[in-house]
């Protein structure tokens, strides 16, 4: 897997480095030992909602929930982990795994008090079409290892939908990897705050190469709490081209959206907001949403705004052609810092229009 949250912005120099200052606004009114999974079904011993199911699915001796055929159903399991190992896979510990089959994991219960293996994974879909429904992981506030919620990789494709996550302690949603296209929409994912140890945490994160589209998901609460790294609620971190982000609310995060690397991404009617009137500490800068190495992207129509926000919008020398229309700017110290490359600038943004 690769490694994402080291990434940094560099927060100090963003508005030392002689770019465009345009708009500015008006501050905002506006890990131990082993306890596993429950038992298959029909197996004594377990303790599964009822109505859970494992069609073509078995528990492994290792404590797993792990796909043996196409077509598996994946069901109303409810699992804890606390520290023991589970599947053993190439990028670290998988709780429920398709392992290259094709299905459904839906409407299960995660819930995360300690782990032995870092990374955990507390759903898995690799090189196949799966949709990951009605899902509820729950990470403890302590953790201090990583764990992602939910992961697509390998070319993996499908849906993620109406899961509810919250406390991954690295990314909740992550889809990586070249050939890797998936549907995200409706989730809620939340982070953990403010939080200055242990592993800055993304919400949704897609990676070295991957697409997709992303629609209608509530992401809060992803902050770093020092100068160092960042956290952000949504970030394309070297994605494929094209990845679309739509209709999403994206609050109190320490970046809102970051587009970092690949081409021609689609941000449009997005709501980002800050509402904390002082959400950091340890004079951390708190950005709307950042772009850079990137090319022909646009960010249209997004609502922005803030109580106590440095940038509206940062666009960094390394960015080409960005589109920036239409999007309403309020209550950050600057609405947008322009050091791109032939920036778009925004025209006012009517909602009626």
């Amino acid at each position: 897997m690769t490694q994402h949250n080291e990434r940094t912005f560099d927060r100090r120099q963003v508005l030392k480095a002689g770019g465009v200052v345009i708009g500015s606004c008006t501050l905002g009114s506006t890990t131990g030992s082993a306890t596993g999974p429950p038992a298959a079904a029909g197996a004594s011993g377990g303790s599964n909602t009822t109505g859970s199911q494992l069609v073509n699915a078995e528990q492994t001796t290792d404590g797993a929930i792990v796909a043996t055929d196409d077509d598996f159903v994946i069901a109303g399991q409810e699992i804890q982990i606390n520290s023991q190992d589970f599947y053993d896979g190439g990028e670290g510990a998988y709780v429920i795994y398709n392992d290259g089959y094709s299905g459904e994991i839906s409407h299960n219960e995660i819930t995360v008090l300690d782990m032995a293996t870092n990374p955990t994974f507390g759903i898995r879909v690799e090189d196949a079409e799966v949709d990951v429904v009605g899902n509820l992981i729950d990470g403890d506030d302590a953790l201090a290892e990583q764990f992602l919620s939910v992961g697509f990789a390998a070319g993996a494709s499908g849906k993620i939908e109406s899961n509810t996550l919250n406390g991954g302690h690295r990314v909740g949603i992550l889809a990586e990897g070249s050939g890797t296209d998936v549907a995200i929409r409706n989730n809620d994912v939340t982070g953990l705050g403010p939080k200055s140890d242990g592993w800055a945490e993304n919400g949704i994160q897609i990676s070295a190469g991957a697409t997709a589209h992303v629609r209608n998901n509530t992401v809060a609460d992803h902050w770093w709490n020092l100068d160092n790294f960042q956290s952000s609620g949504i970030i394309l971190d070297q994605p494929g081209d094209g990845v679309h982000l739509q209709r999403n609310t994206v609050r109190d995060n320490d970046a809102g959206i970051a587009l970092w690397g690949g081409n021609q991404h689609n941000v449009i009617h997005n709501t980002v907001t800050v509402t904390e009137a002082d959400p950091g500490e340890n004079g951390v800068s708190h950005y709307g949403c950042l772009v850079l190495e990137t090319e022909n992207s646009g960010l249209r129509q997004n609502t922005i705004s803030s109580e106590d926000g440095d940038v509206g919008i940062v666009v960094y020398p390394t960015a080409e052609n960005a589109k920036l229309i239409g999007n309403d700017i309020s209550g950050f110290d600057e609405a947008i810092v322009d050091i791109g490359d032939e920036t778009k600038l925004p025209n006012p943004f009517d909602p009626d229009a």
